[in-house]
């Protein structure tokens, strides 16, 4: 048997299809790690001003909401997810070639938009696959805690990079474009899941009836709460460390212990949802993040910030892991990738692209330890909500049981 056919077999195996799995996490946030945290200090050095840059941030999350969606659903109709994850990395692999070359805002335009649309779906198709190849879904958490390891690993390694003497930044798109040609070769060694089926095809009917299950709506409309406050901590918190004293080295150090945070969180994630469920994991989730706020906005201790840090990224896994669980509790496997797309567009992009407004302004009138007491006053708003939603919804199921 040549070397192929036994990484073949072996991603075929129950054991290897799992590791594949890991690994494409591990690769696909990986390969954004040099990219994201970096680009908008690229966009400075190009010489665009700093509205120019938002915009382009702003076209990002907002062409990220509607491709994730769009090209999950169309992933669903053609039962075709590996192949649509192959096109999406070779549409990434192909802006990045091209954004280099770009120099002005007006060109950045198109090829941003284009990255942001092949870039966005890849988050549902992998979650999806993952929940599919699984015997039990809450084992979801170990599998996805691969990108936790992929984002810290690569992000430390980078930063080296970048703080090396004539180094350029333009070395993020190639760093970006070598570890996504790893992950479509892992991909293309990994067998495909074929998506479970009732007989019936995918179709927007059945996204609307997700809509109208009791409680769905309400419970996205939680999730974008706390995705709209969590930006306040992606695009302020290098700020705040800096305004109580920190040094560059900390903020760096303060993704470090994010990351452990996340991996802690992971890792806990299927005896908390076996003891809970997925509906008070999210409530838990909102408890710790509530309390982050809190402690971020009272402390004046720079050095603080690290342990504060491992609370924030706990919460980040539980939301996660519960509100991927969640939605797979309701979704119809037909629909499958597509409800994971609109969950991942509501929790890391329209959430975003508002919050990134109203954090920007609170920062702006208060300075950031009060935009992030405010942020608390929201987390705990949301934490009262999800509370009372899911207590409301247990009754309502008591009921029906009896």
């Amino acid at each position: 048997m040549s070397l192929i056919n036994r990484i073949k077999a072996f991603f075929a195996s129950p054991k290897g299809r799992l590791i594949g799995l890991w690994l494409s996490y591990f690769f696909y946030w990986g390969s954004l790690a040099p990219f994201v945290p970096y680009v908008s200090l690229y966009y400075e050095t190009i010489g665009l001003a700093g509205t120019q840059i938002g915009a382009l941030n702003s076209v990002r999350a907002i062409v990220s909401f509607v491709s994730a969606i769009a090209i999950a659903f169309l992933s669903d109709v053609l039962r075709r997810r590996k192949l649509v994850l192959v096109l999406c990395i070779f549409g990434m692999i192909a802006t990045l070639i091209a954004f280099p070359y770009m120099a002005s805002f007006v060109t950045l335009l198109p090829i941003i938009a284009f990255y942001s649309a092949f870039q966005a779906p890849a988050i549902a198709i992998l979650d999806q696959d993952t929940l599919s190849t699984l015997e039990n879904p809450r084992n979801f958490s170990k599998v996805r805690v691969g990108g936790s390891f992929g984002w810290g690993t690569i992000i430390f390694f980078a930063g080296l990079l970048l703080d090396r003497p004539g180094t350029s930044l333009t070395i993020i798109f190639t760093l970006h474009i070598i570890l996504l040609l790893v992950l479509l070769l892992l991909v293309a060694f990994t067998p495909k899941t074929v998506p479970a089926s009732d007989g019936q095809k995918a179709s927007l009917k059945d996204v609307i009836t997700l809509f109208r299950h009791p409680g769905f709506g309400l419970w996205m409309g939680i999730i974008f709460m706390f995705g709209m406050a969590e930006a306040s901590l992606i695009n302020f918190l290098f700020l705040h460390i800096r305004d109580i004293g920190g040094s560059a080295s900390l903020m760096g150090l303060a993704m470090t212990f994010a990351i452990l945070g996340e991996i802690i969180g992971f890792n806990l994630a299927k005896r908390v949802q076996g003891r809970v469920g997925s509906r008070r994991m999210i409530v838990l989730s909102l408890a710790f993040r509530t309390v982050w706020y809190v402690l971020i906005s009272l402390n004046r201790v720079a050095l603080l910030v690290l342990p504060i840090q491992i609370l924030g990224g706990i919460s980040f896994s539980l939301i996660e892991a519960g509100s991927v669980a969640y939605v797979n509790e309701r979704a119809p496997q037909r629909i499958g990738t597509t409800a994971q797309g609109i969950r991942s567009s509501i929790l890391l992009r329209l959430s975003a692209a508002v919050g990134s407004l109203v954090a920007g302004s609170l920062y702006q009138r208060s300075g950031s330890a009060r935009m992030y007491l405010i942020m608390a006053g929201v987390s705990a708003f949301s934490l009262f909500l999800a509370a009372l939603l899911r207590r409301t919804e247990r009754r309502r199921e008591s009921g029906t049981a009896a």
